[in-house]
């Protein structure tokens, strides 16, 4: 569960800077961003689940 978990973190921060690049077409940023938004809710969905704090600021 947790390496799961762990996994969509990376996913979801991976994502986050891939969407920022420069030269990205409308079409794959808004596929991405909806890719995004999904992961996101399944952070969401195992933080609920499993009571896994939200870490606030840095990096880590």
């Amino acid at each position: 569960m947790r390496s799961t978990y762990r996994n969509l973190q990376i996913i979801k921060h991976a994502l986050q800077y891939y969407i920022a690049r420069p030269n990205a077409s409308e079409k794959d940023l808004t596929r991405e961003k909806n890719l995004l938004e999904r992961i996101e809710d399944e952070v969401e969905y195992y933080q609920k689940a499993y009571h896994i704090p939200k870490k606030r600021g840095g990096n880590k």
